[in-house]
């Protein structure tokens, strides 16, 4: 009880009192999707304003509902565009969302609280009519806004604790140095302002993974060796996200190479901001030795006694007044074995500490398509779209361009949209 009053965020995260399904705050255009998966079948539970409507029985156990679901996620973490599945988007759309949206409308928003391995997926790429391809088939993004919900209750939650206005616009990391050798560190030990951005993998950062089959970014498959190499278009990104919100690339609020390091980032007054950006790798528990939870792994250099891992554990302690946190950094190793847990632990992690949404990537997306999604994104948020809205709008506009739910479905929204 002394958690409740006192930390109501973490009570509520992570000692949920159920909410009664009849008290959710939800509003009159809005539909709750809750799945439960149990040994023998999985649950869908449909609720609207007043309480549930409708439960169906989905019959697929667990086993089978992994399988088919990491099957159809396997050419996204492969990075085979043109492997994605339309046959399988709409065989999982008949499974999990026809029944449930035989009486959604098109302009109600859809709460997603998915369960398990259904975390790792964006119901945005699931197919409602299959066409020849791509461009001819109809997606569940191209007529529904979704955003997702760990919990009816941080739901609840979120919209009961009251907003308090944010100072200032963006603080925004990208391009860590990750390894004492790279060109842009030695410049600036002596002095030098400009060096080119280092894109190369000889100044990764190296380190042992537990296991030495994990799929890691590049990974000696003899040593276990792991590597995050240099992400020079994360710092184009971040420049880009900069301009559109009116701000300065520098510190304190907007942290490059050397700078972004988690010294710096622990100087900064994060509960000042209303959006936070990370564009750095994002791994697993157990990816580097002596790591044993999520991290967002900044800066290698100048941390004096950080170790230049954001762990979940400290983003968990933060006080943050956030609307939107960003994480466009790659989940990396969200490979068979890993249950969607990194994903949809940052979200939490970020939210318990006060964010109101998290933005998360369910892969590592190529870059060009990256950037562009984000400069657009912001711009959205900029002009005053509300976040579903602007992922919404962002997604189609993408999907132009590049048609592969690859490209446009890879980042989905967790909190208030």
């Amino acid at each position: 009880e002394v958690l409740r009053k006192s930390y109501p965020r973490y009570a509520a995260l992570n000692y949920p009192l159920p909410v009664k399904a009849e008290d959710l705050p939800l509003r009159e255009s809005e539909v709750l999707l809750e799945y439960a998966i149990t040994d023998e079948a999985t649950y869908l539970f449909i609720l609207r304003k007043g309480g549930v409507k409708k439960i169906v029985k989905i019959p697929l156990n667990k086993d089978i509902l992994e399988e088919t679901v990491k099957s159809f996620i396997e050419p996204m973490n492969l990075k085979k565009p043109d492997k994605f599945s339309i046959k399988e988007a709409k065989r999982l759309y008949e499974i999990l969302l026809s029944e449930a949206l035989k009486d959604v409308r098109e302009n109600e928003k859809i709460i997603i609280v998915p369960d398990g391995i259904l975390g790792l997926l964006p119901f945005e790429a699931l197919v409602i009519k299959e066409g020849t391809g791509f461009k001819d088939s109809v997606f569940v993004a191209d007529r529904y806004t979704i955003s997702y919900y760990q919990s009816a209750t941080i739901l609840a939650l979120n919209r009961i604790l009251k907003q308090i206005e944010q100072e200032k616009p963006l603080f925004a990391v990208g391009n860590p140095v990750y390894n004492a050798h790279d060109p842009r560190y030695i410049a600036w030990r002596q002095g030098k302002k400009d060096t080119p951005l280092s894109g190369s993998n000889q100044y990764a950062f190296r380190g042992l993974a537990i296991k030495a089959k994990w799929g890691a970014v590049t990974e000696d498959e003899k040593t276990g060796r792991i590597e995050f190499p240099p992400l020079p278009e994360t710092e184009e990104e971040v420049k880009e996200i900069a301009k559109i919100m009116g701000l300065k690339p520098e510190p304190p609020d907007v942290l490059l190479g050397v700078m972004a390091n988690e010294r710096n980032l622990k100087k900064a007054r994060l509960e000042k901001y209303k959006y936070l950006h990370f564009a750095t790798h994002a791994s697993l528990p157990g990816m580097i030795q002596g790591i044993n939870e999520p991290f967002i792994l900044l800066g290698q250099v100048e941390n004096q006694d950080d170790d230049g891992f954001l762990t979940m554990s400290e983003v968990m302690s933060m006080k943050l007044n956030a609307d939107t946190v960003v994480l466009s950094a790659c989940v990396t190793g969200v490979g068979r074995e890993v249950e969607g847990e990194g994903v949809s632990n940052f979200a939490r992690a970020f939210q318990q500490a006060g964010a109101r949404a998290v933005v998360v990537s369910l892969w590592e997306v190529a870059s060009e398509p990256a950037v562009e999604y984000m400069k657009r994104f912001y711009n959205h948020l900029k002009s005053g779209k509300s976040k579903a809205e602007a992922m919404k709008l962002t997604r189609s506009e993408i999907k132009i361009k590049y048609p592969s739910p690859f490209y446009w479905a890879v980042f989905i929204l967790h909190g208030e949209g």
